[in-house]
């Protein structure tokens, strides 16, 4: 007995795995994207045009995924850097450009958290924001 007399996918079942589908490939492709894009970040120089949107991306959706990507990687390389304690770190990220906020414990530690940012490919800019921590905080 063939398998397709088995399972029954009514119209909205199907629907709804074609969407689940085009979903995954969605997201397949923002990978590939950021994956690329973090590559040629760190082997070419990078200027921009006033009239070309920095991030390279007209996607919407494409351009909030690579920021997010960004600032997850801005993220984990100041949390592995030696000698900076990244727990009152913030970081925003937009097509390039790494805004640090908050507050760090000592004023040596803004200066590494800048440079450990720098270090991260695909950013293009950071723009330091980070404060000293009060006394007893």
């Amino acid at each position: 007995m063939p398998l397709s007399g088995l399972i029954s996918i009514n119209k909205f079942q199907r629907k709804k795995l074609k969407s689940i589908h085009y979903s995954m490939l969605f997201v397949g492709l923002c990978v590939a994207l950021c994956t690329g894009a973090s590559v040629l970040a760190q082997t070419t120089t990078v200027t921009t045009d006033a009239s070309v949107p920095a991030s390279g991306m007209s996607n919407p959706k494409a351009a909030k995924a690579a920021n997010q990507a960004l600032r997850t990687t801005v993220m984990r390389q100041l949390s592995r850097t030696r000698g900076l304690n990244a727990d009152g770190i913030n970081v925003v990220a937009s097509s390039g450009i790494v805004t640090l906020m908050g507050t760090v414990p000592d004023s040596r530690q803004i200066e590494i958290a800048t440079d450990a940012t720098r270090d991260v490919g695909g950013v293009r800019e950071v723009k330091n924001s980070l404060t000293l921590q009060a006394n007893g905080k």
